[in-house]
């Protein structure tokens, strides 16, 4: 088992920063050398003790100093980006079937009446526009998500300057 933390070096950096602290002042706060600093804001590598030590000062658990698994956060990401595609996918393949099993027979002649009770009384369409009004809910919620996550960081910039 490694003895060594991969730690989120824009939080600590953050919390440096936020206390007005300079390396040096975190050095001493800490009781760890200056070049034991550097390396960690630099490289995220440190040992157990030093991620003891920082989370000490900076009153936060070892935990928090962590990152997070960058697949975590690339599958959530992802899945909040395009799961109103998917929803949107799955609306045409669905109006698609219905088209096909339902009003092209009826367009060559077929009875509408034993059309809707062979393929199931609508289904297709009931599905196709849940996914539909499923895709839309899930579009807002993507734009909105974007729009808010870019206001953080519009704020957060400001108030660093």
């Amino acid at each position: 088992m490694s003895n060594e933390v991969k730690l989120n070096t824009k939080k600590i950096l953050t919390l440096r920063t936020s206390n007005c602290w300079s390396q040096e002042e975190l050095a001493s706060a800490s009781g760890l050398s200056v070049r034991t600093i550097q390396r960690v804001e630099k490289s995220g590598v440190a040992s157990l003790e030093t991620t003891k030590a920082l989370s000490s000062v900076f009153g936060v658990t070892p935990l928090e100093l962590q990152t997070v698994s960058t697949f975590e956060n690339m599958s959530l990401g992802f899945i909040i980006k395009y799961a109103w595609l998917v929803a949107f996918a799955l609306s045409s393949v669905f109006f698609g079937l219905w088209i096909v099993d339902i009003l092209i027979p009826t367009l060559k002649g077929a009875n509408f009446d034993q059309q809707y009770e062979l393929h199931g009384n609508f289904r297709y369409l009931y599905f196709g526009g849940l996914s539909f009004f499923a895709g839309f809910l899930l579009l807002v919620f993507n734009v909105s998500w974007e729009h808010t996550s870019k206001k953080k960081l519009i704020g957060a910039s400001r108030s660093q300057a």
